[in-house]
């Protein structure tokens, strides 16, 4: 059993309020959770209008698949509207 966890540091520029922050990380997570058989927190940051801390986490029967379908939720991530990532970190367990 392999366990890969993404973290990724992002900015949500046009962020007036959480509340608009919310509107772009919960879209995010909901189309990583309905693509993808992985889990997704925001797990810093909450408090940050322009900024969000993510974890995203995969476990899998090899670090292949877990490492593929954790670059697919990045992929992702990398094309939500308003989110510019500046800092990414995979480890796997």
């Amino acid at each position: 059993m392999h366990i890969g966890i993404l973290e990724i540091r992002g900015r949500i520029v046009a962020a007036q309020s959480l509340k608009d922050k919310r509107k772009v990380i919960q879209s995010a997570q909901m189309r990583i959770r309905n693509k993808l058989n992985l889990s997704v927190a925001e797990v810093g940051d909450q408090d940050v209008r322009q900024l969000t801390c993510l974890a995203i986490v995969g476990v899998g029967s090899s670090k292949q698949v877990v490492e593929r379908e954790l670059g697919k939720a990045l992929k992702i991530l990398e094309n939500t509207d308003g989110l510019d990532i500046f800092e990414t970190d995979l480890s796997f367990i």
